[in-house]
């Protein structure tokens, strides 16, 4: 086989393979679908932001019910939690002495009227908030048998970081959040002067409207920090952040089919609305809420019907 014969399928295999690659059309980019995407509305409005802070319920004034004499409780019709009349009378006690005096009456009638069981009354109105003892109960003179709460000077010592105290004061609004409750509202009453050296807290009075509540209980209290009037807010939901939350945005629809990302500052917040300070965000301006979640700058969106 010749040279020339070669070098001639070398050459006209080259041309055809050249020819072919140009005969292949480039394939034209497929058109990308829009993303169906939520929104909201940009809006204007007076905002409050609220911090929840954990009390405990404590009576301010309480009277001690004690035994007067040593002996065994032979009559007490009282539970925790009943209420109870100053002069009332709380629980009978039998002492061993008298006791002793049943033989004698038998001889000496006279002797029967020191054998009643000695009443213990109780010192002040309220409720038995704590109860240490139960009938046939051994006690001795000076014993604590029960404690009475005065209802109405019931309040919540509410523990809060020091890092918030300047913001509250007395006549603070708040909203008592107790379990088996409707809401209550109330304002803080008073401050202590010492703090918590442990958890660095500050504690606050907050009076609590006519209830009959146990004493120790825990209960949260929402109080109000902050408010800002005619603030610019969009829903919790179209704040997107970055995972050291030192960038904050939007995605704005413009023209009804493009997410642009505008950057935004978080100012205020509720459990729904978030105040925004923003260059390119104005009220009535529509912004993503779902679907836009690692959304790229200046999708093709299409919005979901309201």
């Amino acid at each position: 086989m010749s040279i020339k014969y070669i070098t001639g399928v070398i050459y006209i295999g080259c041309l055809t393979g050249f020819l072919g690659c140009r005969d292949v059309p480039d394939n034209p980019s497929e058109e990308i679908a829009p993303i169906t995407v939520g929104t909201a509305l940009v809006k204007r409005g007076d905002l409050k932001e609220y911090r929840t802070f954990v009390g405990l319920t404590r009576y301010q004034q309480s009277e001690d019910i004690r035994a007067t004499v040593t002996g065994y409780i032979t009559h007490m019709p009282f539970r925790l939690g009943d209420a109870i009349k100053k002069g009332q009378v709380f629980a009978s006690i039998r002492t061993k002495e008298q006791d002793a005096l049943d033989e004698a009456v038998q001889i000496d009638s006279s002797l029967a009227q020191f054998t009643a069981p000695i009443e213990i009354t109780s010192n002040a109105s309220g409720s038995i908030s704590g109860l240490n003892v139960v009938p046939e109960d051994f006690v001795t003179e000076g014993d604590v048998m029960a404690t009475v709460s005065q209802p109405n000077t019931l309040i919540i010592q509410l523990s809060v970081p020091f890092e918030y105290s300047a913001k509250i004061r007395v006549g603070t609004p708040c909203t008592l959040l107790i379990p088996g409750y409707p809401e209550q509202e109330s304002r803080v009453s008073g401050v202590l002067t010492s703090t918590d050296s442990m958890g660095q807290a500050q504690h606050y009075l907050v009076k609590v409207p006519e209830m009959t509540l146990p004493e120790n209980l825990k209960v949260s209290v929402r109080v109000a920090m902050e408010k800002a009037e005619n603030a610019l807010t969009i829903p919790h939901k179209a704040l997107q952040t970055n995972e050291l939350l030192t960038d904050f945005w939007v995605l704005k629809v413009v023209d009804d089919t493009l997410a642009v990302r505008k950057k935004v500052t978080p100012l205020l917040e509720t459990d729904s609305l978030v105040q925004i300070r923003a260059d390119d965000v104005r009220e009535n301006d529509r912004v993503v809420t779902t679907g836009g979640y690692q959304m790229a700058d200046s999708t093709r969106i299409r919005m979901e019907e309201p």
